[in-house]
């Protein structure tokens, strides 16, 4: 009875200390693209409900087959980098203009028993060997490895060991778990997991710390996907979470692999679950085992879907692992143009409309970012060096031109752009 009341009045105590905050302001769904928006509203409660849409996406092309197992996709050294779910230790940078290997780093003593997801901060890789569909595993770890380690080809590869907190059956179930993981994040001090619940097909956020040893996995919170998380893209500075997966039925495999997105934004501290949450399908022709999410602006995606293969009734399936592209401007601007990105260029870039053409940096590397109107996107352009000659050319599709296979040397070359009769010519320097 002592344990009742005082429980009783902890809850009373929570709600009177929370009480202040929504009578001094109003509480309620701040986002203007939600069917429940309260434009009186100063305090986002994470009650936003939203219509069901359907996406388009873009596919850049086939992955090689050294990639069929892709399971991550992360921004990093000015480029998109996978990595196989078993049986390699290397990273493939693609190409994200047309899905071609462009660079291979292989990692001398890393090895894994199911490599699903790669994280990062500003020092470190974060390899997760946390894959676990049959939901048994004694030995699932994080492999801290820093990125300056990598680049020099000299490798200290840290563990970090954990196990779930409420996991007490280890009986092997295949496909039938709510203990595997293909995603997660790393914050200042934090690791988070989001479950893969194939039985539920929700996903819960387990947190841990990112310091090497053996450590418990704490349970967090659990929001209804209704699919199966396998990648995640973290932008913390925006408070944005971006996930993928897609729906899955035991007795249907193939007519269920529907690819979703989840866009988590507007949370409260790291209670990811707390703010907006909203699913966005892709069309129900559209079918693959999307595997993995990637950005270098927090607007355009790249995703990757690895090589499914499989009969039904006798009837063959062969879906091949490719790489793709999503644009969730639409989506995401209403909110992110409230944050001034004017010192962290990097991340976002270009939040307002687009009326004019940018190159930046320039001085250039190994490829140019470009803003561009909306107009100009599939316009065909060529790059041209000060004697006119033509070393490159290609179509607009995203925000970027690589560089890499054109054996352009360093020097002053002129990009120009053509579309329905317009004609936009831009300078630049590439540098060595």
């Amino acid at each position: 009875m002592i344990l009742v009341m005082r429980n009783i009045l902890v809850l009373f105590g929570l709600l009177i200390a929370s009480a202040p905050l929504c009578l001094a302001q109003v509480c309620g769904c701040t986002d203007s693209l939600a069917i429940n928006y309260n434009a009186d509203a100063t305090i986002n409660d994470g009650s936003c409900e939203y219509e069901s849409v359907t996406i388009e996406t873009t596919t850049i092309g086939m992955l090689d087959s050294l990639l069929d197992g892709t399971s991550t996709l992360f921004f990093w050294n000015n480029g998109f980098w996978t990595f196989n779910d078993h049986n390699d230790n290397c990273l493939y940078l693609i190409d994200s203009t047309n899905a071609t290997i462009t660079n291979t780093l292989c990692i001398n003593g890393l090895i894994s028993k199911d490599m699903e997801e790669i994280s990062q901060d500003s020092l470190y890789l974060y390899f997760g060997d946390v894959g676990n569909n049959r939901g048994n595993r004694h030995d699932l770890r994080i492999l801290r490895i820093s990125k300056e380690s990598i680049l020099n080809q000299i490798f200290a590869i840290d563990t970090i060991a954990f196990t779930y907190e409420d996991q007490t059956d280890f009986t092997s179930q295949p496909q039938a778990t709510d203990f595997d993981c293909e995603a997660f994040v790393v914050t200042e001090d934090s690791i988070y997991l989001f479950t893969k619940q194939w039985v539920s097909t929700q996903s819960t956020i387990y947190s841990l710390p990112k310091t090497p040893g053996t450590h418990i996995a704490q349970r967090r919170e659990t929001y209804n996907v209704n699919g199966l998380i396998t990648g995640a893209a973290y932008i913390p500075e925006y408070q944005l979470i971006v996930l993928c997966g897609y729906s899955y039925s035991r007795k249907v495999k193939v007519s269920s692999l529907r690819p979703l997105i989840v866009l988590l934004y507007d949370y409260k501290d790291h209670r990811f679950f707390s703010g907006n949450k909203r699913r966005l399908n892709f069309k129900s022709s559209v079918k693959s085992q999307m595997e993995a999410i990637a950005t270098h602006n927090g607007l355009d995606y790249y995703i990757t879907n690895e090589h499914f293969k499989t009969t039904v009734m006798g009837i063959p399936f062969d879906l091949p692992a490719a790489l793709k592209r999503v644009d969730l401007r639409k989506y995401l601007l209403p909110y992110l143009s409230q944050f001034d990105v004017s010192d962290n260029q990097t991340v976002i870039q270009n939040l307002k409309p687009i009326n004019d053409f940018r190159i930046y940096p320039n001085p250039v590397s190994n490829f140019i970012n470009i803003d561009y109107p909306p107009a100009f996107w599939g316009a065909e352009y060529e790059i041209l060096n000060l004697n006119g000659q033509k070393v490159a050319e290609g179509v607009l599709k995203e925000k970027t031109i690589s560089l890499n296979n054109n054996n352009m040397s360093a020097g002053e070359y002129i990009l120009r752009i053509r579309k329905d009769g317009k004609v936009k010519t831009l300078s630049f320097i590439k540098k060595e």
